[in-house]
């Protein structure tokens, strides 16, 4: 089964996933990576932050890049206007 890494980039600074999550393809990776940045940008509005979620970029193990997901893409359609 691949492994995926899911890299959050917060003003700035890229926080690397140090854990591996082995999932069937990258649909899947891309559906945890959405999940988690919904709550991180959740917190970030409940609570806000010098440094907010900017993106989440999904790696493979060799560390190459696979998708970039913008934190604004994570957001229900009716809250993108």
């Amino acid at each position: 089964m691949p492994r995926f890494y899911i890299n959050f980039q917060n003003g700035g600074e890229l926080v690397k996933d140090d854990v591996a999550h082995d999932l069937p393809g990258i649909e899947e990776a891309k559906a945890t990576a959405i999940a988690s940045a919904r709550e991180l940008v959740a917190d970030n509005v409940k609570m806000p932050s010098a440094r907010p979620l900017e993106a989440v970029i999904i790696t493979d193990e060799g560390g190459r890049e696979l998708v970039t997901i913008a934190a604004k893409d994570v957001l229900p359609e009716s809250l993108k206007d």
